[in-house]
């Protein structure tokens, strides 16, 4: 197979999953909320509020589409409590996509279960923890309590979504490369989208190229303007759609 396609669609999860439904903006990638707008459409409150919704336990699940987790309203021990249920051996048909622009909070809670179990390097094999970074002041904002508490057990990853600017990984640095497995890259979308020139995702698929880090094209604006989620009508150089859970000649 395409060792650069292994993942053929824009959306790269199956299923979702909230525990919580609403969230707070912290920084410019929060400016055109996709969840925000969606709840508005349907009348629902966008103020974070708990939503029970049983634990998907097969394909890709997407932990916190119309939520950050991580959010201050919750406290540490009501997110490793979400996690903890997501690592048990029951789980084994399911991968399981975090992501929050609170990293220490996302730390402390994976500590606070790490803690409690004998292996906790097997047990996170099947969770891929995630941060935004839509630019490089806030990469670099969240990069740093993210080197400083992430486990080094724990698998992590980067959304560069909505990509707002350039920005540099840093991969020269050992600690960081060791750390990310992944990064998702993509323009902003929706009608009031900010410019993404596509020379914005090329530096970031080269850097990722480089480094031999898995990195997933999302979505992009073209030179013409045009927003595009089709990957046949990306330039051919940025027809790349990896995840880490499949490795390079393994069928997806």
């Amino acid at each position: 197979m395409n060792d650069l396609i292994q993942w053929p669609r824009a959306k790269y999860w199956d299923k979702p999953w909230n525990a919580v439904l609403g969230c707070r903006g912290v920084s410019p990638a929060c400016d055109n909320c996709y969840a925000r707008a969606l709840t508005k459409r349907f009348g629902l409150s966008f103020e974070p509020h708990a939503q029970p919704r049983k634990l998907p336990k097969k394909g890709v699940v997407f932990c916190g589409n119309m939520t950050d987790l991580a959010g201050e309203w919750r406290t540490v021990e009501d997110l490793a409590e979400n996690i903890s249920e997501c690592i048990m051996p029951t789980k084994k048909d399911a991968k399981y996509l975090w992501l929050t622009k609170r990293v220490k909070r996302m730390c402390d809670a994976l500590h606070y279960v790490g803690d409690r179990l004998n292996r906790p390097d097997l047990w996170f094999m099947d969770n891929y923890f995630g941060f935004t970074a839509e630019n490089q002041e806030w990469y670099e904002k969240r990069l740093e309590p993210f080197l400083d508490s992430f486990p080094k057990w724990a698998q992590a990853w980067v959304s560069a979504e909505p990509l707002l600017g350039h920005l540099g990984f840093m991969f020269q640095n050992p600690a960081i490369r060791e750390k990310i497995r992944w990064v998702v890259v993509g323009c902003e979308s929706g009608r009031n989208r900010r410019k993404c020139p596509v020379e914005f995702v090329e530096d970031v698929v080269d850097q990722c190229r480089r480094f031999d880090v898995p990195v997933f094209v999302k979505q992009i604006c073209l030179p013409d303007g045009k927003f595009t989620n089709k990957i046949e009508e990306f330039p051919k150089h940025l027809q790349i759609r990896q995840v880490p859970w499949v490795k390079k000649g393994a069928a997806s």
